[in-house]
């Protein structure tokens, strides 16, 4: 489980293995451990913040939450345009769907994964 100890065992075991991480944490310290809340709208935020800045990520966020509770069973009622004025590409909008579709469908227990 990735919890502060074991993230703090294993800069120390990699730096130890790695002279520039070992710089790196030397100068910088330990990076951070993001807490977020796991479900689904931290689900869809991550896909969001695939390859763009952070800032646009959470820009699309916004968008969407201003449109209503982030579900799945919402998510699958947005038309492709609806997704595109919200900051989705096509194929975020495309793993968004079928992230919602394995949850509806009961093939992803997203409960089980924060146990």
């Amino acid at each position: 489980m990735l919890n502060h100890a074991s993230l703090t065992e294993a800069v120390h075991f990699l730096a130890g293995i790695d002279a520039d991480l070992a710089g790196i944490v030397a100068a910088h310290g330990h990076p951070p451990l993001w807490a977020r809340t796991p479900g689904f709208p931290t689900l869809i935020h991550i896909i969001l913040e695939q390859q763009v800045s952070l800032a646009s990520a959470q820009a699309a966020f916004n968008k969407l939450a201003a449109a209503g509770q982030v579900t799945p069973q919402r998510f699958l009622k947005f038309s492709d345009e609806e997704l595109r004025g919200f900051g989705f590409s096509r194929q975020k909008a495309r793993y968004g769907r079928e992230l919602s579709r394995a949850i509806e469908s009961g093939d992803l227990d997203i409960d089980g994964l924060a146990a």
